[in-house]
């Protein structure tokens, strides 16, 4: 199932609404919308282009935690606190956002309660989430996280090439899908040869991921296809 977005939570009039007092920001690839540790000056509802949200590891290393597509809502939290950002958001190619200042995001939400409601239920669901990955990694080996991932990107990122093929829409480096499943560069290197191997992905002239087998990655995902 897709994550769900902010927009799929707010109705059509808040979306427009925001829309109406907001003001529109635009990002060229690798901009960053909002740095990690910098306290919040706005809220942004993305309403075109991709963006990577990523956190410092201890080691110093960027560690990819998601990728985001439109709908969705960032700063909310730093917004709502006025705390500092807990991750930095990058933009992938053009992006399109529109900002709220903090104090317009606090009134917007004292004047619709339904979207107070509705954040709070994507965040709840994204907390969620992130639990049951931390539970996974624990349990799963990197070939089986990795699949995961994969069918994740193919999901939220991805584009029909034919044959029941899917694309990853956007690049991503290897040392980038290693760190999403906390597997350092060689481990990650290996599991991905094995899934190539299987037939189960590949990597196009572009050097893009492409999903040539969902079900097997599936059951990969899903612990059903451990390898001795």
């Amino acid at each position: 199932m897709a994550a769900e977005t902010y927009d799929e939570r707010l109705g059509a009039e808040d979306v427009a609404e925001w829309r109406r007092i907001g003001r529109v920001r635009r990002y060229t690839d690798g901009d960053r919308l909002m740095r990690e540790g910098e306290h919040a000056t706005e809220a942004l509802f993305l309403a075109a282009g991709r963006v990577k949200v990523v956190s410092s590891s201890e080691d110093g290393r960027e560690v990819v935690l998601a990728y985001r597509r439109p709908g969705e809502v960032f700063g909310e939290i730093a917004a709502l606190d006025r705390g500092p950002h807990s991750a930095t958001v990058i933009a992938i190619g053009d992006v399109l956002a529109w900002s709220l200042t903090t104090d317009q995001f606090l009134l917007f939400l004292n004047r619709r309660p339904g979207v107070a409601i509705g954040l709070l239920m994507v965040m709840t669901r994204r907390l969620r989430q992130a639990d049951a990955q931390r539970l996974n990694y624990r349990a799963r080996n990197v070939l089986e996280r990795m699949a995961e991932r994969l069918l994740t990107l193919a999901e939220q990122c991805g584009e029909e090439v034919g044959d029941g093929r899917r694309r990853v829409a956007i690049r991503v480096t290897m040392p980038e899908l290693g760190a999403s499943v906390a597997a350092g560069r060689e481990s990650a290197v290996k599991a991905f040869a094995r899934l190539r191997e299987m037939g189960a992905v590949s990597v196009d002239a572009e050097r893009r991921f492409v999903i040539e087998d969902a079900e097997s990655l599936a059951r990969l995902a899903a612990g059903r296809a451990r390898e001795s």
